[in-house]
Parts: C-alpha cells; sequence; structure tokens
C-alpha cells in the first residue's frame, strides 16, 4: 500500500460529514493510505486500513466511500470488521498489556465524535475483542 503525507481526494466530503478537530485521522482511498500528519503507521494500523482497502475493492472505492459516509449502519460494519483486523494483530503480536491499551484506545475511537458515535465505548470494547 502506498503511503502519501496529504489528504485524500474526497477530504471536503469527510469534513462535510465528521468533526476531525483534535483527531490525527488516517485515510484508505483504494490502495493509497493518506497520512496527513505524517505520523507512524503502527503495524496494528496497517492491519485495519488494509481491510479498509479489500473492502474498497469489493464496493468500489467511490461506492465504498458514498456509502460510508451516510449509512451509519455500513459504517459501523466496516470499522468493526477493520478494528477487530486491528485487534487480531495485536492478539498475534503484542504483549499482552500492549493489548489491553490498543484495545480500550480503538473501542475509545469507534465509539468517538469521528466516526459519529455509533456504538457505546463498552459496547464496541466487546464488539472488537470478540473477533472470531
Amino acid at each position: 500500500m502506498e503511503i502519501r503525507q496529504e489528504f485524500p481526494p474526497n477530504i471536503r466530503d469527510i469534513m462535510n460529514k465528521f468533526d476531525l478537530y483534535g483527531f490525527n485521522p488516517v485515510f484508505t482511498y483504494g490502495d493509497i493510505l493518506y497520512n496527513p500528519s505524517g505520523g507512524e503507521i503502527s503495524p496494528d494500523l496497517m492491519a485495519h486500513e488494509e481491510t479498509h482497502a479489500r473492502q474498497q475493492s469489493v464496493y468500489g472505492v467511490g461506492d465504498w466511500w458514498t456509502r460510508y459516509l451516510k449509512d451509519d449502519t455500513f459504517r459501523m460494519t466496516q470499522e468493526l470488521e477493520a478494528y477487530r483486523e486491528q485487534y487480531k494483530h495485536a492478539v498475534e503480536n503484542y504483549p499482552r498489556a500492549v493489548r489491553r491499551h490498543l484495545l480500550d484506545t480503538v473501542a475509545s475511537n469507534l465509539s468517538s465524535k469521528l466516526y459519529g458515535k455509533i456504538v457505546k465505548k463498552k459496547q464496541a470494547k466487546e464488539l472488537i475483542e470478540h473477533y472470531e
């Protein structure tokens, strides 16, 4: 996956939907990972973003983004799958303490305003942790 330190082509649509203030998100658009802040892309985050690239290859990039921005249920299914892959990577590669911290962080993210508060943190944690 190519990584670019810039915003994705649909950043205006994303910003019209989500309040990104206080976040340093990355965005997958096709096979390109847009990392405007230039922050580190950890292996577990890469697993998350590669999941979005696979999802987009199924639906088509434009159609995936259109549904993602308009349909809370679709967004939840897509993010849940990606966070489960991210956590699965952590389970397979990181010590327990790191996994616990990551699970707390990603559950906070999934339940945050970044995704439109589509789930409560406790439920997000349970859904991510039980990825099988």
